[in-house]
């Protein structure tokens, strides 16, 4: 899921750089740092989504020095550090990234998956939901999932619930809302939704070893056996080496 959405935004990132580079007549009002930095985020950009680090790290680090008050080069530059593993590092381009353009959603809504990744729950809800209610931006399921997964982290399911639902109004087939519906229904012993959510899920597409496990428990809490049995049989044939096939032959171990 995070690389899925890394890689939305970085599309997102070149989008806007090229944009703000197809007048001719403004870019020539612009001073030369302030084009060469938006040429270097390009590229920068360009190679994170490549995974190509080294060359991302050269281009990023040359734009932002070029324009530090460039937000989207900070923003950029927070993902970047973010992969990198130094979150200290990621952490100040992303609040400078929010302090230089607070009415951004593509920024707020990537500091809001890097908060609520470091434990941070209830500022990064704050900047999801500030994403996710923004009109002009295009994928606010995305941030209502993410606000979910935040107040999910800091164990407030109720309020999870309630971006999750609001995921699913804006955009009904999002296959990770529908996921998450049915995990956190299960988790709250209501397995009659968690069931109906998530055969919404395994209706897109083929089910992932999460599903199928998550669909033998439902299951098994609704004493169906057969129907746990199907799903059993699915993640031992489809996903052999998978750990909750582990954890459903460990199961299937104990007496009674």
């Amino acid at each position: 899921m995070r690389d899925a959405w890394v890689r939305g935004v970085l599309v997102a990132g070149v989008a806007v750089t090229a944009c703000g580079c197809t007048s001719h007549s403004s870019e020539m009002t612009k001073p030369q740092p302030d084009r060469a930095s938006e040429i270097n985020l390009e590229l920068g950009i360009d190679y994170l989504r490549k995974g190509n680090l080294t060359q991302a790290k050269e281009k990023i680090d040359r734009s932002v020095s070029q324009n530090p008050r460039n937000a989207k080069a900070q923003m950029a530059a927070g993902l970047l550090y973010d992969r990198l593993g130094e979150a200290k590092k990621a952490d100040g381009h992303f609040d400078r990234a929010i302090s230089l353009d607070s009415k951004d959603p593509d920024i707020a809504n990537n500091y809001a998956a890097f908060l609520c990744r470091n434990d941070r729950f209830e500022r990064g809800e704050k900047f999801a939901l500030q994403a996710a209610t923004n009109p002009l931006y295009k994928t606010p399921e995305v941030a209502f999932l993410n606000a979910g997964n935040c107040a999910r982290g800091g164990n407030n399911l109720p309020r999870a619930e309630e971006n999750y639902r609001n995921a699913l109004r804006v955009r009904p087939r999002f296959a990770p809302a529908l996921f998450a519906m049915a995990e956190i229904e299960n988790q709250q012993q209501d397995y009659l939704s968690s069931r109906a959510f998530l055969q919404r899920f395994m209706e897109l597409g083929r089910p992932s070893p999460q599903s199928l496990w998550l669909c033998v428990r439902t299951e098994r809490a609704l004493s169906n056996a057969s129907a746990a049995s199907a799903c059993a049989a699915r993640l031992k044939n489809e996903y052999p080496s998978a750990a909750e096939t582990k954890e459903l032959l460990e199961t299937e171990r104990k007496p009674g």
